[in-house]
């Protein structure tokens, strides 16, 4: 078992608000402070402490600085206990009054340069195997979240960044971004209050950057940028800290995390993701793979994992005591703080990844993961998978996905699916950001016309009935269980065929479908080629290789339904002892893949694809529902 160490961390952190800033003191705590000689004294109140000092104003209004280290003890006890005595200076937000009051920003320390030494971080890596042993985590909200009024769109060209919501202080930011068809990049934030359902609009400032944490103090938010180096403004690498004064925001000086990231090379790694753990910690994880729990008081990584440059994803659950990382074909369960493993299953060495998404459901027992077009669900009790199943098409979750239902996945922020029945049950369209946290989904709806914040369940009443109305009548489905298909093998030459039709009967006992030569749904087999075509494998330079493509699809009245190929290239090559690189892929190249045939998925359930289904629309759900201003409405 790995385990990560957690240094103590400054005693300062106890009360400090997140990057330490220009907070006022109330009057009650104007003091006598003492030095640890006993011979210097003063009466004030203290302004900040930041970089292991304290700034307190004396009665006649200046400022002095003391090291907290110089300080008497009873005056390090003060600082080092009690509730925190810190309160916003400035006008507040216009939220609810009992919200949690805002910090400010301390530019300065945030305009220092710092490099980060990764050598003070204690490095976790992933490890497979690792008998479940995850604690009960609560995955509800515990709170009743109200729907809120959004600003229209400044431009037609500006759009929704994903969703910041901060379940501790109850609130969320809202982002908006436009780079396009205006002078200069700008962003503007939404603060919204979601017990009261009020919102802070800011004005938008310029800049290109979206919001990636609201922090816990409600007020602050961790923004990363938009650009590319040619664009000139914030690039995807840097972070800064803005915060909301009244209707204004105060941002802090950029700062890039990975700069140079040791051990990944090139260029400095941009910041894809991050989650909040407390007032003073936040993970993050960069498009490398490299995930990070800082301390955001000093910018100083507790600990750090390299994970998989390309298939990685983690997700905190609701009431942050577990994470859970997937690292190539690792699925883990780890304690946010010490980086301890609670829990680890890989996939077969075998499966292939990509696209990799993770969620927490509702209870919090359950953990979603998406790669490429397989979902899988996880019963973090057990350690066993509870649904496994590949859906027709290409990757499922590409963008986002949420876990609205113990029994449901919402992928793309589109497509609901039962995971019971693996029945693809309503396409939602019209939502301009959703995430779900604790069984809630926040829909973000934002339009020329106006826009909204709306607090909703999935599956909502329409799609439940018409589950049940489906899963009754199987009439509803062109493709079910039991349901007829032929083999078509015209498109293989005939040195193949056999192998070939074999294959796909396999596969179609495997899908519980029947054959009947009559059937008016075929399954139809080609593969084409020799092609030569280069192939290059990473640090072994490139080839020439004689590429077969093997496709199968799904056709039913000359409407293709559900496709899919492979070629004979293999992904990872392996050579015997004493055969080159090329003689491998010589010897590769000699026939094409027929084993792919045999072991084909084809879809449980799917409708008939309408007259008037537009284009490219691979959407095989029973009905649509539409978000708009006003409601959700139902098509079917």
């Amino acid at each position: 078992m790995n385990i990560a160490l957690v240094r103590p961390s400054v005693f300062i952190m106890v009360f400090l608000s997140l990057y330490a800033a220009t907070i006022g003191y109330s009057q009650e705590a104007v003091r006598e402070w003492t030095d640890s000689t006993g011979r210097f004294k003063i009466t004030g109140s203290l302004l900040e402490v930041t970089d292991g000092n304290a700034m307190i104003k004396n009665s006649d209004g200046k400022t002095l600085r003391i090291p907290i280290a110089r300080l008497s003890k009873q005056d390090q006890a003060f600082l080092n206990g009690g509730d925190n005595p810190f309160e916003m200076v400035g006008d507040a937000p216009s939220i609810d009054s009992s919200a949690p009051s805002s910090t400010g920003v301390n530019a300065a320390v945030w305009a220092t340069p710092q490099a980060v030494n990764w050598d003070d971080a204690n490095q976790f890596t992933s490890m497979a195997g690792v008998q479940w042993q995850v604690p009960d985590s609560d995955g509800e909200l515990g709170w009743e979240p109200q729907r809120a009024a959004l600003t229209k769109k400044s431009t037609f060209h500006e759009h929704v960044q994903p969703l910041a919501i901060n379940v501790q202080s109850k609130r969320a930011v809202v982002g908006n971004t436009v780079s396009f068809a205006v002078p200069k990049p700008l962003t503007r934030l939404s603060l919204v209050d979601l017990v009261s359902g009020k919102s802070v609009h800011s004005d938008s400032v310029e800049g290109h950057m979206r919001p990636l944490a609201l922090l816990d103090n409600g007020s602050s938010v961790l923004m990363v940028g938009c650009s590319d180096d040619r664009g000139g403004y914030e690039k995807k690498s840097e972070l800064q800290l803005w915060r909301f004064d009244g209707k204004k925001i105060v941002r802090s000086a950029s700062w890039t995390p990975y700069a140079q990231d040791k051990d990944r090379g090139r260029a400095d790694a941009e910041v894809l993701d991050a989650e909040v753990v407390n007032s003073s910690r936040v993970l993050t994880m960069s498009d490398k793979g490299h995930l990070v729990l800082w301390d955001l008081s000093n910018r100083k990584p507790i600990w750090h994992a390299r994970l998989s440059e390309r298939n990685f994803a983690m997700k905190l659950s609701v009431d942050r005591k577990l994470l859970a990382v997937f690292d190539e074909k690792t699925l883990m369960v780890l304690n946010p703080e010490t980086a301890e493993i609670l829990g680890s299953t890989a996939l077969a060495s075998n499966t292939p990844t990509g696209w990799c998404r993770v969620a927490w459901s509702p209870s919090g027992k359950r953990i979603l993961l998406t790669s490429i077009a397989d979902v899988r669900v996880m019963d973090t009790k057990t350690g066993q998978w509870a649904f496994e199943f590949t859906l027709p098409g290409g990757p499922v979750a590409t963008k986002a996905l949420s876990f609205p239902d113990e029994k449901f996945a919402l992928l793309d922020s589109r497509l609901l699916v039962d995971l019971e029945s693996k029945i693809q049950v309503c396409e939602y369209r019209g939502a301009s950001q959703i995430e779900t946290l604790g069984g809630t989904s926040f829909i973000a709806v934002q339009s020329d016309a106006g826009g909204v914040l709306v607090p909703a369940k999935f599956p909502h009443p329409a799609a439940l009935k018409m589950l049940a109305k489906a899963q009754e009548d199987p009439s509803l489905f062109l493709l079910h269980p039991g349901v007829a298909v032929s083999i078509d093998v015209s498109g293989v030459s005939n040195q193949y065929q056999a192998a070939v039709r074999q294959g796909l009967e396999k596969s179609v006992a495997t899908s519980g479908y029947t054959l009947n030569d009559s059937s008016p749904i075929q399954i139809m087999a080609s593969i084409s080629g020799p092609k030569q075509e280069a192939v290059g494998y990473i640090a072994a330079g490139s080839y020439i290789v004689n590429k077969y493509t093997s496709a199968v699809k799904l056709q039913w009245n000359g409407k293709s339904l559900w496709s899919t190929s492979g070629s004979n290239v293999p992904g990872v090559l392996m050579t015997k002892r004493g055969q080159t690189m090329q003689e491998a892929l010589d010897e590769a190249g000699k026939a094409p893949n027929t084993s792919m045939f045999a072991g084909l998925h084809f879809p449980e359930f799917m409708q008939k694809p309408s007259e008037n289904q537009a284009a490219g629309n691979r959407s095989q759900a029973l009905m649509s529902s539409q978000f708009t201003l006003q409601g959700l409405v139902d098509s079917q």
